[in-house]
């Protein structure tokens, strides 16, 4: 069985090719550009997180602040990509027959949506082209070609693979358990910013055990898919989340109209009911991914 160190290292090297060919999607203007480099600043961050007693925390936590802020940076843009989409998705659903004497609400809409959408673009090439950012890969590139192990890092991954298990697995139960505070105090948006934060957590949780499939068995690839049901579908919940409150943002202001702001309403309840069932169904996926962990761990 190979060490822990040679098995992040590898997982590093990979992720650092994932994200150089991300950034050339994105600079060459390709839609999944922005969301493929995200995925993989995140892939980093989790793995030098998950995996931190392999690691001098002195090293990485900077570049885990740095990868944290490109990441949140793109997800400006990447947010209000996904409000339009949803927001079209949304008026397309309605149909004609529903929209009758809502043209100009909805064109209007629509302009808005698009607006925010190309201004938050903006945003990408300002980032990319920072120097911060060219700070960012230049300590990502040392870290990568030269790993600063911890003694830990020489264990085998059978040992290694347990413990990150547990620790990211009882890392999503303190959140679930959390979000069920906030509905048992019937707080909707405590509950959704904890559901939020149960996704990030299942979401660090699949990527750990992805990083050390290939070096397990079938138990902890199953924890990975189950993990990656629960993530998006609490991701769809998120978007709902967003588009809800994007809405009802436009819905107050003074220049939307009496029209604009009836059919912002109109959509409104109608994600708010795509959140519910997402949530419902979420529920489900978090009660798989349990029982995987528990045959996974036993």
């Amino acid at each position: 069985m190979p060490s822990a160190a040679s098995l992040l290292s590898q997982h590093l090297r990979e992720q650092r090719e994932a994200l150089t060919t991300a950034e050339a999607d994105v600079r060459a203007g390709e839609p999944e550009g922005v969301h493929d480099l995200r995925v993989a600043m995140r892939r980093i961050r989790s793995a030098l997180a998950s995996f931190h007693a392999l690691v001098d925390p002195a090293v990485t936590e900077p570049l885990r602040d740095e990868l944290r802020w490109a990441a949140g940076r793109l997800g400006e843009a990447r947010d209000a990509e996904v409000v339009q989409d949803l927001v079209d998705t949304l008026l397309d659903d309605i149909g004609p027959a529903g929209l009758v004497g809502l043209d100009e609400a909805v064109t209007g809409l629509r302009a808005r949506m698009h607006l925010d959408a190309t201004a938050a673009t903006e945003v990408i090439d300002e980032t990319l082209g920072s120097t911060r950012y060219a700070a960012m890969t230049a300590l990502l590139d040392s870290v990568v070609t030269h790993p600063p192990f911890t003694d830990e890092a020489e264990r085998s991954v059978a040992k290694v693979v347990r413990t990150v298990l547990r620790k990211e697995g009882k890392r999503v139960r303190e959140r679930v358990e959390l979000a069920d505070v906030a509905d048992a105090a019937a707080d909707p948006e405590l509950r959704a910013a904890c559901l939020h934060d149960v996704r990030k957590a299942a979401k660090r949780l699949r990527y750990a055990a992805e990083a050390v499939a290939p070096m397990t068995g079938s138990k902890v690839r199953r924890v990975a898919e189950r993990a990656e049901d629960v993530q998006g579908l609490l991701g769809d919940h998120h978007d709902a989340v967003v588009t809800r409150a994007t809405l009802r943002h436009l819905a107050i202001d003074e220049d939307a109209g009496v029209a604009a702001a009836f059919l912002l309403g109109h959509l409104d309840a109608d994600e708010q009911r795509a959140a519910e069932r997402l949530e419902r169904r979420g529920g489900k996926a978090l009660r798989r991914l349990d029982r995987a962990l528990d045959r996974a761990l036993a």
